[in-house]
């Protein structure tokens, strides 16, 4: 596990480095009542039709190292257009190295933002892989916006169910500051593992 530290730090650090008015970080912290995640998302856009993204998590039990959840995945993506791009993608995820290859769709206003995307990803077999992002942040009063975040994804090999996530996040957003109720679900191997954690969430878009 120390490795993987290492090698999010390192991340981090090489990110931050890179020119400020191209490059994004948001970290995710949850307290739930079977674990502590950490998450976060680095992104960096090269040109109009070039960007990279690192996406990691780090979730935690309080009493069962077996159940702990690593993600780190590095992507590097081509926008055809404002709506449409491919990706290609690398990382670390129980239980243990992927590569990725997605079509996805985008759309963007000032409130909404969606994203869809379907490929195939390769660990220990291929497995068809789709992937739904909605984050919603309408205004509320002011410079308060309400704030609804909804990320799926599910990993089959059209016959069961190999991996499944589904986080959840709502509450308030002022500035750059989030938080609010926080749900995380993963489901693992045909589903016959679970792991559920509700807690509360503390977000900050850099």
């Amino acid at each position: 596990m120390l490795r993987y530290i290492y090698l999010l730090l390192f991340t981090i650090v090489a990110f931050l480095k890179l020119n400020a008015q191209k490059a994004s970080f948001s970290p995710d912290l949850v307290v739930g009542n079977r674990s502590i995640s950490y998450q976060h998302f680095i992104g960096y856009k090269i040109n109009d039709r070039w960007s990279i993204n690192n996406a990691s998590l780090f979730d935690t039990e309080y009493d069962n190292d077996k159940n702990n959840i690593l993600f780190i995945r590095n992507m590097l993506s081509y926008n055809f257009n404002k709506y449409f791009k491919a990706n290609i993608a690398l990382g670390i995820k129980n239980p243990g190295s992927f590569s990725t290859l997605t079509a996805q769709y985008q759309y963007a206003s000032s409130s909404l933002k969606l994203s869809y995307a379907i490929g195939s990803t390769y660990q220990n077999g291929f497995t068809l892989e789709q992937t739904l992002s909605i984050n919603y942040t309408p205004i509320m009063y002011k410079n308060i916006q309400g704030y609804f975040n909804l990320f799926a994804v599910v990993n089959t090999n059209l016959k069961v169910l190999d991996r499944g996530i589904q986080n959840l996040r709502l509450g308030i957003k002022k500035e750059k500051l989030i938080t609010g109720i926080a749900v995380n679900l993963d489901q693992f191997t045909k589903a016959e593992k679970t792991l559920e954690n509700f807690g509360i969430f503390i977000k900050y878009n850099f």
